[in-house]
This record gives C-alpha cells, sequence and structure tokens, in this order.
C-alpha cells in the first residue's frame, strides 16, 4: 500500500489526457498477455475518466455516458475496437488490486509515469462511494420552484429525490450529470407527462393483465411492463411502476 501511495502523489500531478493515454496503451499491451494486469489497468483507469468527466474537453461529454472501452478507441488510434474489444476483464478483491498494482510496480511492468498514474487511479477506487445529502432547487420553466436532495452523482449514474412540488420522486440517469438541477426539471417534466398519460395507461391495463397471466417470472412481469407500457416511459428519468400504482391504483407487479 505505501509503495502505491509514494507513486500516486506524483501521478495525481499528470494531465487527464495524457493519464488516459498511457493507461489505455498500458492496457492494450496487456491483451493477450495478462488479464490480470489488464484488469488493474482498467480500473486505475476509471477515476481518471470521472476526473475527464469534469471537465470541458472534447471527450468529457462521453465519459458522463459511455464505459472506458468505449473511450478507449477516442484516446488513441492504437486502439483497435476489432481487435481488442474482444478481450475482458475480471472481478479483482481490493486486496488482489493492491497486490498485483505493487507487483506490477517491483517489476517495472511499465514506464515511471504510467505507473504513477496507474497507482493514483487504484488509491482512488478505492474511495466508498459518497453517501450524498445536498439541497438543490430550481426554477422550471413555468414558474415551479423545484426542490430536491442529490444522492449520488458520478459516472455510474446520478440520483436526485425530488421533495417539491411533488415528494418523494425517485429520478436517476445512468451517467455523470454535472448540473442536478437539470435532472430536478427533467423530472418534474416527466411527472407532469405521467399525469397526462392516465387515460392511455388505463385504457392498455387491461392488456397487460392478460400478458400478466403468462408470466411465471420477475423477468417475464417485467418484460410484459416493457411490452405493454414500454413506448410511453422510454426517455422518462422517473420510475412509474409504483407512481401507476400510487397515483392510478393500478396494480403493477415487477
Amino acid at each position: 500500500m505505501k509503495l502505491i501511495e509514494k507513486y500516486a502523489i506524483r501521478g495525481e500531478q499528470c494531465d487527464v489526457m495524457k493519464a488516459l493515454t498511457l493507461l489505455t496503451k498500458a492496457y492494450i499491451s496487456q491483451c493477450g498477455i495478462s488479464m490480470g494486469l489488464r484488469t488493474v489497468i482498467y480500473c486505475a483507469a476509471e477515476p481518471w475518466q470521472e476526473r475527464l468527466a469534469w471537465l470541458d474537453l472534447p471527450l468529457s461529454e462521453m465519459a458522463r455516458k459511455k464505459p472506458f472501452v468505449h473511450l478507449m478507441p477516442h484516446i488513441t488510434s492504437e486502439y483497435d475496437p476489432d481487435e481488442y474489444d474482444d478481450y475482458d476483464i475480471a472481478p479483482l478483491q481490493d486486496a488482489e488490486l493492491l497486490n498485483i498494482g505493487s507487483h506490477m510496480i517491483r517489476a517495472k511492468e511499465f514506464d515511471q509515469t504510467t505507473l504513477e498514474v496507474m497507482s493514483w487511479g487504484i488509491l482512488k477506487s478505492f474511495e466508498e462511494e459518497k453517501l450524498l445529502s445536498q439541497e438543490i432547487e430550481v426554477t422550471a420553466p413555468d414558474g415551479t420552484l423545484l426542490q430536491g436532495m442529490l444522492k449520488k452523482q458520478n459516472c455510474s449514474g446520478t440520483m436526485v429525490l425530488m421533495i417539491k412540488p411533488y415528494s418523494d420522486i425517485g429520478l436517476s440517469k445512468y451517467e455523470l450529470v454535472r448540473d442536478p438541477r437539470d435532472l430536478l426539471i427533467a423530472g418534474y417534466n416527466d411527472y407532469n407527462r405521467l399525469l397526462a398519460l392516465e387515460d392511455k395507461i388505463r385504457t392498455l391495463y387491461p392488456l397487460y393483465l392478460s400478458r400478466l397471466k403468462e408470466c411465471k417470472t420477475r423477468w417475464e412481469r417485467h418484460c410484459a411492463f416493457d411490452e405493454v407500457y414500454g413506448s410511453l416511459f422510454d426517455d422518462m428519468i422517473l420510475y412509474p411502476y409504483s407512481l401507476i400504482k400510487n397515483l392510478f391504483g393500478l396494480d403493477i407487479r415487477r
């Protein structure tokens, strides 16, 4: 651990795009060679990706929405998706990540700078996901004051709990939304759109019940909902299941 911490101090100062380029090339070098080393490099790159996501660089928007494997072809032309997308990574425990990372440093598997940025990424990957509870508010285009709590904000997703004007409405997007107030406005608009869809939702309910009778598993029930109602909710960021039940009194089974 101390060895990785020592290298990480210098790695933190590296330019984000340089760090991601070095790690992408290191990843490429281990395709067909070592899944363990490849996995450590990938894990170390993800915190650098999040750092990129908070900036306003050419790849920042993609970094907010896509996994690192989708970024690599854009970071360096050396990454050929047809050749390298077939290589996978493996789940590693924290202790394994540390042990392999330390071994890579001692064995000088890569140049000094690559090992430094890798070390910073490894340490950052150990940080527990912050449980946020930050109050946010914004005025909707129609003049309504919206209030909520920011619960999560990173590249794996952004979550907001709307408090006003509608209470306890969960809103989420599987990407880093830098201004969570945008999520609050989108959720408010979706809620109002859901209310306007009541007649359609009720009209389709008998068809939903008919499909539900054929379902034996939870997955089949989920598919039945998507088959009947999916087109109504495809681009919404709120969860429709409980809302349909609470607002319209219709039993939706998940």
